[in-house]
C-alpha cells in the first residue's frame, strides 16, 4: 500500500493520525464484535456491531446516496480506474 501512496498523500496520513490516534476506534470495534459474538451466542438473537461499540457513534442509515453525491465524493480519489458498464445496446 505504501508503494502506491505519493508522499503528500502519506505526510497528511501520518499528520491526521498524529492528531487523531486510530487505537482507541479499534480496541472499540475489535471489543464490540467480541460481545456482539458472545451475545449472539448465548441468546441466539441477531445483533448489529453498532449496537456493542462505545466510542463511535455510528448511526445506521438506510437511505443510499444518491448518484451525483457519490460522484462528486470520488472527484476528489486519485490514482483510480473508472469502471464503466459497456454499451449493451448497441
Amino acid at each position: 500500500m505504501l508503494s502506491e501512496m505519493s508522499a503528500t498523500e502519506y505526510n497528511d496520513w501520518v499528520d491526521h493520525f498524529s492528531r487523531t490516534p486510530f487505537m482507541p476506534q479499534l480496541i472499540d470495534v475489535e471489543f464490540a464484535a467480541l460481545h456482539g459474538s458472545v451475545y449472539s451466542a448465548m441468546c441466539g438473537a441477531k445483533t448489529e456491531i453498532t449496537d456493542f461499540m462505545l466510542l463511535t457513534d455510528i448511526e445506521p442509515n438506510d437511505e443510499d446516496m444518491p448518484d451525483d453525491v457519490i460522484q462528486s465524493v470520488s472527484e476528489g480519489i486519485t490514482g483510480g480506474v473508472r469502471y464503466e458498464q459497456p454499451n449493451r445496446g448497441s
